[in-house]
């Protein structure tokens, strides 16, 4: 089966649904004697309000070798973003990362995170060309290399900040051989969570990660939010998760996996994150508002994504599957009326 011939450690007892949400074509999973260079950098991103803190948190749990505090792996000695109300549990983000990806996308684009121009869109790498001032990459590239510098120090590591969706084809020149996860959510959920209340948005940076990682070649796995508030699937999304990892060939990865582990590592999924959860629901319910927005293009992608086909034949394609799928005229909406497709298509 295509998936064994590039992911060759798969177990037999990981479902086909898993196989399908990894995109693994760049990953060489063997034995003690074959194995290569360890990799210890994993890269989170994706859209906000999706369980990204989440993942982010059983992903370092996951790295804690020996006695080391969990909150290395996921900052360093890195000042960490302040929780606030709309995250107590805290965001799991080191505060000079959010800020160097704030202004870089600043300093490209010459507007905000929430806006996109149409050729970074389903091209990320076109941000190495758009630099404003010939300064700004020489400025950013220094205080990349300072993050991950102390980063090192605590390898393996996790960063996580959804603007690695735009900003990944910035820092990927100084990654050696890194990890991708993107947590995914329903959009009408993400959406009525989401103070911007926007599932175009959703779309944007779902669609831009998939294409960053594709085009870093960037081993991928989609972590879905919903899994994680149910125990059985809890469980069977943290084996599959360290599975990844393993194949990945993650060093200090806290092992075996067995029951006790698992659920302390599932002791960060809280009652609170089930708000604005609705997926389980036969006919998941929305405001008029959010589902205005709810356009055959965006819940075709939703599709894509739980099938795990919004990874498939990434390593072939010029233009993601999902975006063709979901964004020409057989998806409900045209390319001429779709914010998505705006630049050449594979």
């Amino acid at each position: 089966q295509p998936f064994r011939r590039h992911f060759r450690c798969a177990p037999p007892v990981l479902s086909q649904c898993w196989r399908e949400r990894v995109m693994a074509s760049t990953l060489r999973c063997r034995g003690p004697e074959g194995r290569q260079r360890a990799r210890s950098q994993i890269i989170v991103m994706g859209m906000s309000r999706s369980g990204s803190s989440l993942t982010t948190s059983i992903i370092a749990a996951m790295l804690r070798n020996g006695s080391r505090s969990d909150e290395t792996a996921w900052r360093g000695l890195g000042r960490a973003l302040p929780s606030d109300s709309a995250n107590p549990g805290g965001y799991y983000e080191r505060e000079d990362v959010v800020r160097l990806n704030y202004a870089t996308i600043s300093s490209v684009t010459g507007a905000g995170w929430t806006s996109f121009r149409p050729d970074h869109l389903l091209r990320p790498a076109a941000l190495n060309a758009s630099w404003r001032a010939p300064s700004g990459r020489a400025k950013f590239e220094a205080s990349a290399r300072a993050i991950l510098g102390d980063m090192d120090h605590h390898a393996p590591w996790v960063l996580k900040d959804v603007r690695f969706a735009r900003t990944l084809p910035v820092w990927r020149p100084l990654l050696r051989r890194p990890l991708c996860v993107i947590p995914y959510r329903h959009p009408g959920e993400v959406a009525s969570s989401s103070r911007l209340r926007s599932v175009r948005l959703w779309e944007e940076y779902v669609m831009s990660a998939l294409t960053a990682a594709r085009e870093a070649r960037c081993p991928t796995m989609l972590v879905s939010f919903r899994r994680w508030l149910a125990p059985v699937s809890a469980s069977d999304q943290a084996r599959e998760l360290h599975s990844f990892l393993h194949c990945g060939e993650v060093s200090g990865l806290v092992s075996p996996l067995d029951a006790t582990t698992t659920e302390r590592l599932l002791a960060a999924v809280r009652p609170s994150a089930r708000r604005n959860t609705q997926s389980d629901s036969a006919v998941p319910r929305f405001s008029p508002a959010i589902s205005r927005q709810l356009t055959p293009a965006a819940l075709c992608l939703w599709r894509e994504l739980e099938s795990g086909r919004a990874l498939k034949g990434h390593s072939q394609r010029e233009t993601p599957l999902a975006a063709q799928l979901c964004y020409g005229s057989g998806a409900g909406r045209g390319p001429a009326a779709s914010p998505l497709i705006t630049t050449r298509s594979g």
